[in-house]
């Protein structure tokens, strides 16, 4: 029963029967240029080809007014998104990485300050371009989603002042998500409709948990973001696409939570309490697909190929019990700390 990368990843998020187990592959620029060079390769196409792995992850172009750079006196480069936020581009020693260091919400004490904002608009991307972009994936399972209403509402403003909000001034902390996801529910539907059919999963990035627990309380969680969850499932659903909630950290607390407003499958299955497989298979196996998993803390970065190795076909044999509900992947992008021969490796286990 051959089946091609669409109908695999379809048939996984299902839960249904699969010809192998799907994978994913998500890496940082630092690392995907390596991968092109260890690979001899001359595109990340070629990367992903070689891999055998099953999605694509196309955006629309940003076409909007032009966004700021500029150097600090450390001659570091700091660019400006089109949220407003400002971030400083530091190397680590391995990859760059981006900090956010101005939030246009942070001086707002009032919703009054907060209307005055000028939030962005979906005509500042290029739809058509996107649906182009598409045609070289027919046969591919495609993902879209960027960071979510919780995530991108922590560069607009401080978490720590969105916290005080949601205690002390939770009409304003209302006002900030439901903004947030007022916009990407227009986002969303424009690249649906571009897509003509050919989107299989919406994917928003939000991270509500720590190593430990939850960063707040499931009853919190219930009031600031089960209706946003539930707008956003719905959309996925409405044009015939799954729906995947990003969280990274401890987070089974709300699994049934994300069941209630229709979620079909979590990632990324981060090796922290409560995470285990054995329990999420056990617990959440017949309702949720699961993605990732494969340690980014640990066995990645390092430990041998053969720790790799059993690790990932731990993985495949418990989430992917019975050949179906799970898609192979790092438990978060890969980053510059994992040699070239782990993530061999963990792509060479028979799936």
């Amino acid at each position: 029963m051959y089946m091609n990368s669409k109908e695999r990843v379809r048939a996984a998020l299902a839960r249904k029967s699969v010809d192998r187990t799907p994978a994913a592959l998500e890496a940082v620029s630092t690392v995907a240029d390596n991968l092109m060079k260890h690979l001899s390769v001359s595109s990340f196409e070629d990367v992903l080809e070689h891999y055998r792995i099953d999605l694509r992850y196309p955006n629309p172009d940003y076409i909007g007014p032009e966004l700021r750079t500029s150097v600090d006196t450390d001659g570091v480069s700091i660019h400006e998104d089109y949220w407003g936020s400002k971030y400083k581009i530091t190397w680590t020693g391995h990859e760059y990485n981006s900090h956010c260091i101005y939030r246009p919400l942070d001086e707002a004490k009032t919703l009054s300050d907060l209307r005055k904002y000028s939030w962005p608009r979906v005509d500042w991307f290029d739809f058509e371009d996107f649906k182009r972009k598409l045609d070289n994936y027919r046969d591919k399972a495609i993902i879209v989603g960027h960071p979510g209403p919780f995530q991108v509402a922590t560069f607009l403003r401080s978490m720590d002042l969105l916290f005080m909000d949601m205690v002390l001034e939770p009409e304003m902390a209302h006002t900030v998500y439901d903004s947030m996801v007022a916009f990407e529910l227009e986002f969303y539907e424009r690249l649906f409709i571009a897509a003509d059919g050919q989107i299989d999963i919406l994917r928003p990035h939000d991270d509500y948990g720590t190593q430990r627990g939850l960063l707040i309380s499931v009853s919190m969680w219930r009031d600031y973001f089960a209706e946003n969850t539930k707008k956003l499932t719905a959309l996925a659903h409405k044009y015939g696409a799954y729906y995947m909630q990003h969280s990274c950290g401890a987070i089974r607390e709300i699994i049934p939570e994300l069941l209630e407003c229709g979620v079909d499958a979590i990632e990324p299955i981060q090796k922290v309490i409560g995470m285990e497989p054995e329990g999420l298979k056990k617990d959440f196996g017949d309702q949720l697909t699961f993605h990732g998993g494969i340690d980014t803390q640990g066995v990645l970065p390092f430990g041998t190929s053969d720790e790799v190795i059993y690790e990932t076909k731990h993985y495949i044999n418990v989430l992917g019990a019975g050949s179906t509900g799970y898609i192979l992947m790092s438990s978060q992008s890969l980053e510059g700390d994992v040699p070239m021969h782990n993530i061999d490796a963990m792509y060479s286990v028979e799936r």
